[in-house]
């Protein structure tokens, strides 16, 4: 059972990141400060929950896969955040 919360937790987690990466995709395409805000938040929402699931895990090899998962998006989508607020001070 409470493997079963914790599996929803770590889906909750990576559907953040998922948002967060179509936030930055519209603030990108609008040039829309409030969503690259709205992005960053979620960003460390997701960071923040994958860590403490991450020290929850313990031996679940399946939770630990999925997290590892949750990780890699989320640093693609920290860059990628990164790169267009690059991208909008040089403008």
């Amino acid at each position: 059972m409470q493997q079963q919360g914790q599996q929803q937790k770590v889906q909750q987690s990576l559907q953040k990141v998922q948002k967060a990466q179509q936030s930055i995709q519209q603030a990108q395409a609008n040039a829309n400060p409030q969503k690259m805000q709205q992005a960053q938040q979620e960003l460390q929402q997701a960071q923040q929950e994958i860590q403490q699931l991450q020290s929850q895990a313990g031996g679940n090899a399946q939770q630990q896969q999925q997290l590892t998962q949750a990780q890699q998006e989320l640093q693609q989508a920290q860059q990628q955040l990164q790169q267009v607020q690059q991208q909008q001070q040089q403008k």
